[in-house]
């Protein structure tokens, strides 16, 4: 239950996203901008719950920080060569279309293991055993 609220807010977070439709303006293909959000929320949502059940909430997110760059990085790099070689290199193609994938789903879970450590320090300091 304690993994729920994160979640639930983190979805509403990336469905706000895929609405305003933000990964055109960064780079996404306008055909399948939305659609490597959609797909990517729910792995993210998923790797968010299991990674955060050995994982404590800072290093869990410095980790999914760091895979949001590189993934959101590879995209960029798939996008260029790309276009650099008049859309005939299909490696590069992949990389720009999965590379999309991996950033939507890392900065879910990113997102996630973020509101899971508010939501646990407000928990916290809230909590009436905590000395004063």
């Amino acid at each position: 239950m304690r993994h729920l609220l994160p979640a639930l807010t983190a979805a509403l977070l990336m469905a706000a996203l895929v609405a305003l439709d933000i990964a055109r303006p960064l780079g996404a293909h306008p055909w399948w901008s939305q659609k490597t959000l959609l797909i990517a929320a729910p792995i993210g949502l998923i790797l968010a719950t299991l990674a955060g059940l050995k994982l404590r909430p800072i290093p869990l997110a410095i980790t999914f920080a760091i895979a949001t760059a590189l993934a959101f990085a590879t995209a960029k790099y798939g996008q260029t060569q790309f276009a650099a070689s008049y859309a005939e290199d299909q490696l590069a193609g992949k990389l720009w279309y999965f590379g999309w994938i991996a950033t939507g789903a890392t900065l879910t879970a990113l997102l996630t293991a973020l509101i899971n450590y508010v939501t646990n320090r407000h928990r916290q300091s809230n909590s009436p055993n905590t000395p004063l």
